[in-house]
């Protein structure tokens, strides 16, 4: 079972499980959107950033981030009933992620399910025999269904540690304020304006974050002014250079070399 839990700065989230609840997670991430990279695909940048996500849960089951035992609730009493020797903790991986950067996530998951169904199952099966260019993979459709409950487990406890750090009150408003803007709200997204918020949020004093990040979660949702401004001027910018505005960068978004959590 995965957790997320805020951490102790608020700077993020820590998603914590054991390895194979991890393992699985980047499994159905990969499933979900796909291994070929096309900027013209309209949730590229939902997928960039989940697979940003993903990167991190991968090198945490591999070792590379940070790592606990944890009682399993094995005792003396279970293991003579069941005459068996057992260990008595569990080893769990965690990584840390910003706030703004998994609460993007949280959000925008859900929009992937529909047009990734595709790759899935019998659908699948018959477009790559149309297709000029057959898909590389074609998945089960139970491996549809098991992706997205992974999913939403990911999103479900990103968003519960983000109740955890507003309160109940203002969590069910902003959750309030998602349900009015549903729809295809992440396609074609710039997410520069994620990173915009990331490092808006890094400069936060601590004991301002928790009211920084209800604000960032409400942008997040319905796409401000400085959003739009943001969008047009990399449409410009594309229009300019002949590229992807997913392939531009804002060399004013710089993120610290180190992060207090």
């Amino acid at each position: 079972m995965i957790s997320a839990k805020p951490t102790e700065h608020l700077t993020g989230v820590t998603i914590e499980g054991e390895y194979e609840d991890l393992y699985e997670m980047v499994e159905s991430i990969y499933r979900m959107t796909g291994l070929e990279e096309d900027y013209d695909d309209c949730y590229w940048g939902v997928k960039n950033r989940l697979l940003g996500i993903c990167y991190d849960i991968r090198h945490a089951f591999q070792g590379d981030r940070n790592v606990k035992l944890v009682d399993n609730g094995a005792n003396d009493e279970l293991m003579k009933w069941h005459s068996m020797a057992m260990p008595q903790q569990n080893l769990h991986y965690s990584v840390e992620v910003l706030f703004p950067e998994a609460l993007f996530v949280a959000f925008s998951v859900q929009e992937l399910y529909l047009p990734a169904s595709a790759d899935y199952g019998e659908r699948a099966r018959k477009l790559q025999k149309k297709a000029e260019h057959p898909r590389r993979f074609v998945y089960k459709y139970a491996d549809y269904i098991r992706d997205q409950a992974m999913l939403g487990m990911l999103s479900s406890v990103i968003l519960s540690a983000f109740a955890e750090v507003i309160g109940d009150e203002d969590f069910e408003k902003v959750m309030r304020l998602r349900e009015k803007s549903w729809g295809d709200e992440y396609a074609y997204y710039a997410t520069q304006y994620v990173d915009k918020c990331n490092i808006e949020y890094l400069k936060t004093a601590p004991a301002k974050r928790k009211d920084k990040i209800r604000i960032i979660a409400k942008r997040l949702l319905k796409k401000p002014d400085a959003y739009i401004r943001l969008l047009r001027n990399l449409k410009s910018a594309s229009r300019e250079y002949g590229c992807s505005i997913h392939e531009l960068q804002d060399p004013r978004l710089e993120y610290p070399d180190n992060i207090v959590w």
